[in-house]
């Protein structure tokens, strides 16, 4: 009996995703998520990465340009 492939846990998600923000991955870590990261968690996880790089800028842009209102 072979066992199933490991599931990466949201951590392993993220770290992923955020790896892949960067632009920068080791062929073996690839190949590596590629078994063991559900499609729709890593979906979900670009989306709420995406969420919080975008709310993050804005935040950024009003605390330089002096706080005027959103």
């Amino acid at each position: 009996m072979t066992d199933a492939p490991r599931r990466a846990g949201f951590l392993a998600t993220m770290r992923a995703v955020l790896w892949s923000f960067f632009g920068v991955r080791r062929r073996q870590a690839y190949i590596d998520d590629a078994g063991s990261l559900n499609p729709l968690a890593v979906v979900v996880a670009g989306v709420l990465a995406g969420a919080v790089f975008v709310i993050v800028l804005v935040l950024i842009v009003q605390w330089i340009v002096g706080g005027a209102g959103l």
